[in-house]
């Protein structure tokens, strides 16, 4: 498998993380050092820990009962070996927990990987809408 395929691989992995909200998973995806970031629309996450408990659950598993999660027009960008830049237009489709409403956002997201042990690995997460 390419470099680029598993890229692909990943950010589907991910993308299905964070519908499932499984903690395994979305753990497994980053490098698991203090480095890990995630920028969201209003707040900074560090740490794979702390971004699947304060962003995946408190944030987002309290807001929404389900959420989907697709990307649009992917472009990855290997800066070298171990060090990739993936970028995608996303949108989303939700349903508010309090209400039940339908509700949706879109924006991009840039995704900063690392290659590691021949693995490639999330170490940074910014999404704007």
């Amino acid at each position: 498998m390419t470099d680029q395929e598993q890229i692909k691989q990943l950010v589907d992995r991910y993308i299905q993380a964070i519908h499932t909200q499984d903690k395994d998973e979305f753990l497994s995806l980053w490098t698991g050092s203090d480095a890990d970031t995630m920028i969201s629309i209003t707040r900074v996450f560090s740490g794979d820990q702390a971004i699947y408990q304060e962003f995946l659950i408190d944030l987002i598993q309290q807001r929404y009962s389900n959420i989907d999660l697709y990307s649009d027009s992917l472009t990855c960008h290997l800066i070298d070996d171990q060090t990739a830049i993936v970028i995608f237009a996303y949108h989303t489709q939700c349903t508010l927990r309090e209400t039940g409403e339908d509700c949706g956002i879109e924006g991009l997201e840039t995704q900063v990987l690392r290659k590691i042990s021949g693995e490639w690995k999330l170490q940074h997460v910014h999404y704007s809408k």
